[in-house]
């Protein structure tokens, strides 16, 4: 079976590395992010980019966030404290030189796509990440009520993924049915 590495595959990733390897609570799909995580002490966000267009074309159209990351370092409660890319190993030097040219601040991992795609996408994702430049502080402030928001989207995650387990459940009980009936 020939793998593909798609965007959910990096998700993935960035979601074991950040819940199992290093304990903290993290979410995908908030607030514009990919990936937003809280450590208990800042909040990190992680854009996943898959393709060179997608990586320069889907950040210039967000312009206006980035510049917002900008500046003094003045405490935002929206911003988050660390900001990063990650992108398939193939990219890399692409995304360090667009994450410079963005913000001099921001961070970038890895993902080794030809190493997972050896693996037919099985096991802990998070096993093919790198991190490759550390992202510095945008700010040292720390937002409880953007921490309140991540619990509140990550518990929202969480029944709406019960659900859908519930569903596929009921459909496997009822073809295990109609296969016994035959």
């Amino acid at each position: 079976m020939s793998y593909k590495v798609t965007a959910f595959d990096l998700k993935l990733a960035l979601l074991q590395y950040f819940r199992f390897k290093r304990q903290w609570v993290c979410v995908e799909e908030f607030r514009g992010a990919d990936i937003i995580v809280d450590t208990g002490k800042e909040i990190i966000e992680v854009e996943v980019k898959i393709t060179k267009a997608d990586l320069i074309n889907g950040e210039k159209r967000k312009q206006w966030k980035h510049e917002s990351y900008k500046g003094s370092g003045s405490y935002n409660r929206n911003k988050p404290n660390k900001f990063l890319f990650c992108v398939p190993e193939k990219l890399v030097d692409t995304a360090l030189g667009w994450a410079s040219e963005i913000n001099e601040n921001y961070g970038v991992i890895g993902f080794d796509v030809e190493l997972f795609e050896k693996s037919e996408g099985l096991g802990w994702h998070c096993l093919y990440l790198r991190i490759i430049k550390t992202a510095k502080r945008l700010h040292e402030g720390y937002s409880n009520d953007l921490r309140w928001a991540i619990a509140k989207r990550t518990s929202a995650n969480i029944a709406t993924l019960t659900k859908e387990v519930h569903r596929l459940r009921n459909e496997l009980l009822t073809l295990k049915e109609t296969q016994n009936e035959n």
